[in-house]
């Protein structure tokens, strides 16, 4: 009985279908009209509630006279405009994530086999969405942290300062504007996360596929261990022509995270520097929900950088150990033709294999330490020239 090889996304693609961030299937010729209108959708929802509120936030940030509320707005300014990044990335490059799950999904060649490879897929999986849980309630946590904070301060205090054309502290608009961010924030921060799960989605499948290459690798064996010459020939060649399938989509998943994940990366060590120096300002009894925001939203704020940089170190340590995978298969016994073809093997296997952001930066875990390095020099800055 055949399992579903990619069910630690099917939540991810409803989530971003509904978000307008998807690509449809496609719809009938003769309702041209109608598909006009559900392409049209997704902008007109994102110019409404992410678009629109990312522009007043900016325009608050850089109006503001005061260093303090500069820094409270521009944290959460910057974050949305990595989502606006993301979101046009999303659009443009949205079919190659599709067409990566469609293949993996009905492939043959993609097929996990029952026994160690199931056990280890299906546990990897279970894992992974265990860190999809942790991310929602972690990020959609801060939420209603900071609206009921807002709510309970009515009218002197906003969830998320933003510039408007009108005296916002006037009771009946106070709530007009406190509904709009109560559609905007929940609904840009789905997305956010959302989109930050796919890419990670894709990177955990190419390094599971590597996984997968080292235990076929492992378990060649000659003719003796019950296994004909002709038959040996034939599983190599299917391990080759997978590995070079999977090498191939690491370059398609590279093309998709490329760019998100440059911007995310310049913009997560000045997010980081400015939510500690905000936690580090707020008192903890005059503001316990704020405090309790702002700390969950600095561990989601970690986790945006640190999840991709698992998973694509994950990717390149997998690849690295195909090498020894491969020299751990009992060539020893097998005929000077098999040994031959598996040393020509061999020699390409060392070629490493690592996605880059933005042809700059290879995803790994040193990415994550020298982001928080930076972060961290970037705060000592701040206090420096604050305390003079």
């Amino acid at each position: 009985m055949s399992s579903d090889n990619i069910k630690g996304s099917r939540i991810l693609v409803r989530i971003l279908g509904f978000c307008g961030l998807w690509p449809s299937h496609g719809s009938s010729r003769s309702t041209k009209w109608i598909s006009g209108c559900k392409r049209f959708q997704p902008l007109a929802i994102h110019f409404v509630l992410t678009f629109t509120f990312t522009a007043m936030m900016w325009i608050e940030a850089l109006g503001s006279d005061d260093f303090e509320h500069c820094t409270d707005v521009l944290f959460i300014t910057l974050t949305m405009t990595g989502l606006v990044s993301k979101i046009f990335n999303n659009w443009r490059h949205a079919h190659i994530a599709r067409e990566l799950l469609q293949e993996w999904s009905a492939s043959q060649q993609f097929e996990v086999r029952a026994g160690p490879e199931r056990d280890m897929w299906e546990h990897e999986q279970r894992r992974f969405s265990k860190v999809v849980l942790l991310y929602y309630v972690c990020s959609l946590g801060v939420v209603p942290c900071i609206l009921i904070s807002s709510a309970v301060n009515y009218p002197n205090e906003l969830p998320f300062w933003v510039w408007v054309p009108f005296d916002w502290q006037h009771p009946a608009k106070f709530w007009y504007l406190f509904a709009y961010e109560l559609f905007a924030v929940p609904f840009t921060c789905i997305c956010n996360i959302t989109m930050d799960l796919l890419n990670c989605y894709l990177m955990l499948y190419v390094s599971l596929c590597l996984q997968l290459l080292g235990m076929r690798m492992a378990a060649l064996a000659p003719a003796g261990h019950g296994n004909s010459e002709r038959q040996l020939v034939a599983q190599l060649v299917e391990v080759i022509a997978l590995h070079r399938r999977v090498k191939s989509h690491a370059k398609k998943v590279q093309i998709f995270i490329s760019k998100s994940t440059l911007i995310q990366i310049l913009l997560s060590a000045v997010i980081l520097c400015l939510s500690i120096y905000r936690l580090q300002m707020l008192n903890v009894l005059q503001s316990p929900g704020l405090f309790t925001a702002m700390t969950q939203y600095l561990f989601s704020m970690i986790m945006q950088i640190f999840l991709p940089s698992i998973y694509g170190n994950e990717i390149t340590h997998n690849a690295d150990q195909l090498p020894n995978a491969l020299y751990s298969c009992q060539w020893p016994d097998m005929s000077k033709r098999m040994r031959r073809l598996i040393l020509c093997f061999l020699i390409y296997l060392n070629r490493p294999m690592a996605l880059k952001a933005g042809g700059f930066f290879e995803v790994g875990l040193p990415l994550f330490t020298k982001t928080m390095n930076q972060a961290y020099s970037l705060l000592a800055l701040l206090l420096n020239v604050n305390s003079k």
